[in-house]
C-alpha cells in the first residue's frame, strides 16, 4: 500500500498549483483497490443529504454523477442523517451492509445499472453547518469489503484531505469574491481605484479607466493614481498616507482633508477625489486586508447645488453663494469678475468670507465641499 505521507503531499501540491484533485484522489483510490470513486460537496437539509455538487471524479462518467445528484442522493440508503451529521472515516460495511444495500430501490433502479459497486468507504469533511465534502470509494460485489487496514489508511490521510479541501474551498471563495467585487465596481459611474498597503494600484474600474483615457490631468500607473496638478498630487499622497494609517490601525479616527479637487488642464470642472481607508477586518473572507480606495467623480457630470441652496446650507450671502457655485463649476475668479463687472479683489474678499464661514482653508477644499453637497 502507498505511503499516506506521499499522497498527502500530492494533495497539497495540487491545491497550491491551483490544479484539480483528480489525480491525487485517483491515487488514493488505487492504494485501497477501489474501482470507482468521487468527491463532492453535499448539501444537507435537517442532516440528510439533498444535493451533490462540484464533483471531482475518477473512473465514473459525469452523466452518472449528474443523475445521482439530481435524483438519487436522497434515496441512497448509505446517506443516513446519523452518518452525515459528523465528520470522519466510515466503512459502510457496518452501517449499511451489502444485504441491505442490494435490496434497496437505489441499487435496483440505479446503482446496479450505472455503477455496480456495493462496498463503500467514505471520508466526510465538514465545511460549514449545511455543507459536507465527501470522498466516496467503491468496490464491486465480488471484491473483498473494505477492512480495518483500509480504514486506518484513509484515517491517516483524513486530516490532510480535510486541510486540502478547506484550502481549495477558501481559495475558490476568494476568487469568487474578486469576481463579484470587480462586477460591482464596474457598474459604478464613479471612478474607483483599489490601492494596496504600499499605495500601488491593484484594480481600476471601467469608469476610472475612461477618465484616465481623456488625458485631462489624471492617469493610472502601477504606482497608483497620478494627478498632473502638483498641489493636487501632494494632497493625494497626504490623503493616501492618512488612509493607510487608518487601515493599518495606527489612526483611530478619520481626519478631515480626505476629499480634494484636481484641476484639469482642459479647463473643465475639476476631478473630485475622495481617499478612503480599507478598514481592517477581524472577521470575514478577507481578514487583514490593508489599503485604500480612491473615488474619483467627474464634477462636470454633476449638477452643482443652486446658489439659494448654498445660502441655506452654508449660511452665505447671495453674492457669496453665487461665487461658490461658480467656482465649483470650474470658473475662475478673473472670469467671474469680468462677468459681474466687479474687481477681482472684491471677489477675493467674498471668497475669504466664504472660507471663514465654511472652515475651508483653501479654495480647493471649498470646491470639494460644494461638490459633495450635490450628492
Amino acid at each position: 500500500m502507498a505511503d499516506p505521507r506521499d499522497l498527502a503531499l500530492s494533495l497539497y501540491d495540487a491545491v497550491l498549483q491551483g490544479q484539480p484533485l483528480e489525480q491525487s484522489l485517483a491515487a488514493i483510490a488505487r492504494a485501497v483497490q477501489a474501482q470507482t470513486g468521487f468527491i463532492s460537496r453535499i448539501g444537507l437539509d435537517q442532516g440528510k443529504p439533498v444535493t451533490a455538487t462540484d464533483f471531482t471524479r475518477f473512473q465514473l462518467r459525469q452523466s452518472t454523477l449528474d443523475e445521482y445528484a439530481e435524483r438519487w442522493v436522497a434515496l441512497d440508503p448509505r446517506s443516513s442523517p446519523t452518518l452525515w451529521s459528523r465528520s470522519g472515516v466510515f466503512n459502510f460495511q457496518r452501517s449499511c451492509p451489502p444485504s441491505v444495500f442490494m435490496n434497496s430501490e437505489y441499487w435496483n433502479e440505479f446503482g446496479r445499472k450505472v455503477e455496480p459497486c456495493v462496498h463503500a468507504m467514505t471520508s466526510i469533511v465538514e465545511e460549514n453547518n449545511d455543507i459536507r465534502a465527501a470522498l466516496a470509494l467503491h468496490r464491486p460485489p465480488d471484491a473483498e469489503p473494505f477492512g480495518d487496514e483500509d480504514e486506518a489508511f484513509l484515517a491517516a490521510l483524513f486530516p490532510h484531505l480535510r486541510q486540502a479541501l478547506l484550502a481549495q474551498s477558501r481559495l475558490r471563495a476568494v476568487r469568487e469574491y474578486g469576481e463579484w467585487l470587480e462586477a460591482g465596481l464596474g457598474a459604478m459611474h464613479q471612478g474607483i481605484a483599489l490601492l494596496d498597503g504600499s499605495g500601488r494600484l491593484r484594480h481600476a474600474n471601467a469608469a476610472l479607466e475612461a477618465m484616465a483615457a481623456q488625458r485631462d490631468g489624471l492617469s493610472l500607473t502601477t504606482e497608483g493614481l497620478m494627478l498632473a496638478n502638483r498641489d493636487a498630487m501632494a494632497q493625494a499622497r497626504h490623503a493616501l498616507e492618512i488612509a493607510l494609517a487608518v487601515s493599518a490601525g495606527r489612526i483611530r479616527l478619520l481626519p478631515a482633508g480626505m476629499s480634494f479637487v484636481a484641476p484639469r488642464p482642459s479647463g473643465k470642472p475639476p476631478w473630485l477625489v475622495q481617499m478612503l481607508p480599507l478598514r481592517h477586518a477581524e472577521r470575514g473572507r478577507l481578514p487583514g486586508l490593508r489599503g485604500a480606495v480612491a473615488v474619483v467623480t467627474d464634477s462636470a457630470a454633476r449638477r452643482t447645488p443652486s446658489a439659494m441652496l448654498l445660502q441655506k446650507l452654508l449660511g452665505l450671502t447671495p453674492a457669496e453663494a453665487d461665487l461658490a457655485a461658480a467656482l465649483a463649476q470650474g470658473r475662475s475668479i478673473a472670469a467671474q469678475a469680468r462677468l459681474r463687472r466687479v474687481s477681482p479683489e472684491t471677489l477675493r474678499s467674498h471668497l475669504a468670507a466664504i472660507r471663514r464661514k465654511t472652515g475651508c482653508r483653501r479654495q480647493a477644499e471649498l470646491v470639494a465641499l460644494v461638490l459633495r453637497l450635490s450628492g
